[in-house]
């Protein structure tokens, strides 16, 4: 049995300030497009539908599929961490064309 009295582990682990890229729109189709490349500097992302349509979401070769995967509705979120990690190319698709999301990407 391990010994107690030498009191609780600290974590020691610190987070890095991150840098926001020039936030960005990209009008989403309804055919799956991409819509942010591929950023080997990536370290978060956030996503908002800001349409009053359905926008979903896929990462790298794989194609976005409607109202599977990551399906954002009106104004949702997708909000990248660093437990939903990746820097492969973000791809969407859109129940009705010209639907517009919001991006910002940290480096």
């Amino acid at each position: 049995m391990g010994n107690l009295s030498q009191g609780p582990i600290r974590n020691t682990d610190t987070k890095s300030a991150l840098t926001g890229s020039s936030p960005d729109t990209a009008s989403v189709g309804t055919s799956s497009s991409e819509v942010l490349p591929s950023n080997s500097n990536r370290k978060g992302l956030v996503i908002v539908n800001t349409s009053a349509n359905i926008v979903s979401l896929s990462f790298g070769s794989n194609p976005a599929v409607l109202n599977n995967g990551i399906t954002l509705f009106q104004y949702g979120v997708f909000n990248m961490d660093e437990y939903m990690y990746t820097t492969e190319a973000i791809n969407a698709i859109a129940n009705v064309g010209s639907s517009v999301i919001s991006i910002q990407e940290f480096i």
